[in-house]
């Protein structure tokens, strides 16, 4: 189960992860950089090297989420979905991600979708995997959420939009008892995205962003910066809810961007 939100900025977006597992799950590690050929990513990563999300020097994000619609299984032997970001994240272009993609031991991978945003070109691009076709959405750069949910994912995404729209709408504030008025796609702000990832509407549960079931919980937040001249990771190992630490992690973009904005 996982949340992601894409928020464009003035100068570049956000994005933020709830990541969800079982609460008996091994604990990841923080984030780090890592030099790869051709440039320096920042992840975390789980202690077999997998890792969920990334952000490069490129200002390149990638986010993966399962895919819990598609009940099917590989027919051949499984390997881990952690590598397909290990293998992209030093790519900078989204004609060599998409290139890079399709070469990927897919029959070996259980179903998917990939987040990718190429922030000097613009583009906000999702990768679908169902274990019989590969699949490509291009979306606009504006905000956007995505959910995933083993329990149940159909009501889960429905249920999460609806706190999503209702904020945006100006309708309660997730994250206080304040309501807000008035908010629409201008009053977006990486404040208002740390509340709606700590938000425990409707009712703190399967089907709440931040997510508490007694086997499952979200294990971790990670929050991805990137603007015109650094990128920057936050991650907090805990609920988003919680007062544990925040590890923070920032390099500068390799060069400069331009964008058509």
């Amino acid at each position: 189960m996982c949340t992601v939100s894409f928020l464009p900025s003035p100068q570049g977006f956000y994005l933020a992860m709830n990541r969800d597992e079982k609460r008996d799950r091994f604990s990841a590690l923080p984030p780090e950089i890592v030099e790869f050929q051709n440039h320096r990513v920042l992840f975390p990563r789980e202690p077999t090297g997998g890792t969920w999300i990334s952000a490069n020097d490129a200002g390149v994000c990638l986010a993966l989420i399962n895919w819990h619609r598609i009940t099917r299984e590989p027919n051949n032997g499984v390997r881990s979905r952690g590598e397909v970001i290990r293998k992209l994240a030093g790519i900078s272009a989204s004609d060599e991600i998409s290139a890079a993609v399709k070469k990927l031991p897919l029959r070996k991978l259980r179903p998917f979708r990939l987040i990718t945003i190429v922030s000097a070109e613009n583009r906000v691009i999702e990768w679908r995997w169902n274990l019989n076709r590969l699949s490509v959405r291009k979306h606009s750069w504006e905000s956007r959420h995505w959910f995933s949910s083993s329990f149940d994912e159909p009501r889960a995404e429905v249920e999460r939009a609806k706190v999503c729209a209702s904020f945006v709408a100006g309708g309660g504030d997730p994250g206080s008892a304040r309501v807000r008025t008035g908010v629409n796609a201008a009053g977006y702000s990486l404040k208002w995205l740390r509340r709606l990832h700590r938000s425990h509407e409707p009712e703190r549960g399967p089907f709440s962003i931040c997510m508490h079931r007694p086997t499952n919980a979200t294990v971790s937040y990670t929050e991805v910066a990137v603007s015109d001249r650094r990128v920057t990771m936050r991650y907090k190992d805990g609920p988003p809810c919680s007062r544990r630490s925040t590890t923070t992690k920032t390099c500068k973009l390799s060069r400069v961007r331009t964008t058509n904005r």
